[in-house]
């Protein structure tokens, strides 16, 4: 017996994996072993002269800076608005920040997490555009996740 999965159980699944993502892994992970860090816990966890150390390439701060235009491009995209045309060369641009600029980085972050929680939610069950952004925002912030990782553990050994 073959079973379809509805938008809505799919959705939720995306959702799980992105808050996860986001906020790291309760007492199972679809990538990350339970208690592992999500992106803000991570970010969280560093002080604004460790995030503008550059290690590895780009400084965390970078990465962070463009997350925050990734995930604006992102909830554009899964609410509606697809006339976009985002600056990526700016979005790393920044590799330093002093602590109250990290301190407001951060929390943009998480209230833009927050914004596309909801929106994946109700978007993607019924717009297959919003699920092809939701799709690219897990991948994308999955991704700068995994290279802030190392970079953390580069920073604090």
């Amino acid at each position: 017996m073959t079973t379809t999965l509805s938008a809505t159980e799919i959705t939720k699944q995306l959702l799980v994996v992105l808050h996860e993502c986001l906020h790291g892994a309760d007492e199972s992970g679809a990538f990350l072993d339970p208690g592992d860090d999500g992106l803000f816990s991570l970010l969280a966890g560093l002080s604004a002269e460790e995030a503008s150390r550059p290690v590895a390439g780009f400084s965390v701060a970078t990465h962070a800076y463009h997350l925050a235009t990734s995930f604006d491009v992102f909830l554009d995209w899964i609410t509606g608005k697809r006339d976009i045309a985002p600056d990526w060369d700016e979005s790393w641009s920044r590799s330093e920040t002093d602590d109250e600029e990290w301190a407001a980085l951060r929390h943009r972050l998480e209230q833009r997490g927050a914004a596309l929680e909801a929106a994946v939610a109700e978007h993607v069950p019924v717009d297959a555009q919003s699920a092809w952004g939701a799709a690219g925002l897990l991948a994308h912030t999955a991704f700068h996740l995994g290279a802030l990782r190392v970079k953390f553990d580069l920073l604090r050994p």
